[in-house]
C-alpha cells in the first residue's frame, strides 16, 4: 500500500499543505486557524491513519518530536491514566511519548534526566518529580530545556506546573466527614511526607481537624513507606486493636494506600475494624463494585493529561517561558 502523503490529506480536505502542517505542528492557534478547522484536520489525520515522515521532519525542524514523561510508578492507575491522556493528545500533533519510571527515587530521576537530555534528544520533559528541593532543577543547564512539572511542585522553584488543588480537596473531604459526625480520624500518609501532594493533603486534614477542635489524640497520623506500604498499614491496624484506640474513619492520602487498607481489612485478624468508614484522596474504578463504600476525592486525570500536553507544546514553541501554573479542582465522590 502506498504511503499516505500530506498532499493526499490536502486534496481530501481542500486545505493547503501549509495549513495542515501548521495544525500538525501545534501552531494552529498561533496562525489564527479556527478551532473548527483544526479539529477537522486532526480528525482526518486520525481517520486516514496519516503518519508524517519523522526523520525528514526532524532534519527540517531540528526537533526529535519525542517528549519524555517521568513518573514515580507507572503501575499506579493514577499515572497510567494521565500517561494515556498525554499520549493521545501528543499523537494528534505528531509527537511520540516516552514513559520512564523512577520508583520514587530522586537519584534515579536524576539519572533518567541526564540520559534523556544528553543522549536521547527529547524535545521536552513532563516530570512528576521526587526531588525534595530545587537544587537539581535550578542548574543552569535546565535554563533552555522545555520542562513541565505535573502532580507535584518543587519548593521555591519557578517553573511551569499542572497540579490539582490537593489542600482544598483534602480540606473538603475531611470537613464532610466531620460534618457527618465523625470525630475520631486516622490519616494514613505515604512517605516521603515532604512531597508537595502528600504535604498539602496532610495540611488539609490537620486544618479541618483543628478548625473543628478535634483533639490530637483523635486525629491520628500514620506514616507508611513507599517500599513497605502494606506491611506498615498492617502494623498500624494491629496497634489500633491492641491499644483499643480504633478510629471511626481511616483517611488514605493516595489510591495505593487505600487499596492496601482494603486488602488488609479483609483479613480475619482485622474483623473488629470492618465497620470503619474509609475515605480516599484519589478515586478508583474498583470503588464502584466493592461492597465497602469509599468516600473519595476524584482528580481530573484526563484534564491533567490534556492540559499538560498543550502546555508542554507551548513551552517548546516558546510561547510559555515560565511560571505558567494550572491548578485544577478535584471532585468529592460520595457513594
Amino acid at each position: 500500500m502506498r504511503r499516505l502523503h500530506l498532499e493526499d490529506i490536502s486534496k481530501q480536505l481542500g486545505y493547503s499543505k501549509t495549513l495542515i502542517s501548521m495544525v500538525l505542528n501545534g501552531k494552529g492557534n498561533q496562525y489564527g486557524i479556527s478551532k473548527k478547522t483544526q479539529a477537522k484536520v486532526l480528525e482526518a489525520i486520525t481517520r486516514l491513519n496519516y503518519s508524517p515522515n519523522k526523520f525528514a521532519r526532524s532534519l527540517r525542524t531540528g526537533r526529535s518530536f519525542f517528549i519524555a514523561l517521568i513518573v514515580s510508578d507507572i503501575s499506579n492507575s493514577f499515572y497510567a491514566k494521565i500517561a494515556k491522556s498525554i499520549e493521545d493528545e501528543l499523537s494528534k500533533r505528531g509527537y511520540q511519548l516516552m514513559i520512564c519510571n523512577m520508583d520514587e527515587n530522586p537519584e534515579k530521576e536524576k539519572e533518567l534526566i541526564d540520559l534523556l537530555t544528553n543522549q536521547q534528544g527529547v524535545d521536552g520533559l513532563i516530570v512528576a518529580s521526587a526531588q525534595m528541593d530545587n537544587d537539581f532543577y535550578n542548574h543552569p543547564r535546565f535554563a533552555d530545556l522545555p520542562i513541565l512539572f505535573i502532580d507535584r511542585v518543587i519548593p521555591n522553584h519557578k517553573a511551569n506546573y499542572v497540579v490539582v488543588d490537593n489542600y482544598g480537596g483534602s480540606l473538603e473531604i475531611v470537613n464532610y466527614l466531620i460534618n457527618e459526625g465523625y470525630r475520631k480520624l486516622a490519616c494514613f500518609a505515604i512517605t516521603p511526607i515532604k512531597l508537595s501532594t502528600i504535604e498539602d493533603r496532610l495540611s488539609g486534614f490537620i486544618r479541618a481537624c483543628s478548625k473543628a477542635e478535634i483533639e490530637k489524640k483523635d486525629a491520628v497520623i500514620c506514616e507508611v513507606s513507599f517500599d513497605n506500604t502494606y506491611q506498615d498499614i498492617e502494623r498500624s491496624l494491629r496497634e489500633f486493636i491492641v491499644t483499643d484506640k480504633v478510629p471511626e474513619v481511616i483517611y488514605a492520602l493516595n489510591n495505593q494506600v487505600t487499596l492496601c487498607i482494603l486488602k488488609a481489612l479483609k483479613k480475619s485478624e482485622f474483623a473488629a475494624l470492618s465497620d470503619i468508614k474509609l475515605a480516599s484522596f484519589d478515586d478508583l474504578d474498583v470503588f464502584n463494585i466493592i461492597d465497602k463504600k469509599v468516600l473519595a476525592v476524584s482528580q481530573p486525570l484526563e484534564e491533567i493529561g490534556k492540559s499538560s500536553s498543550l502546555l508542554i507544546l507551548d513551552i517548546i514553541a516558546g510561547k510559555q517561558l515560565g511560571n505558567s501554573n494550572i491548578v485544577l479542582s478535584p471532585q468529592l465522590i460520595n457513594r
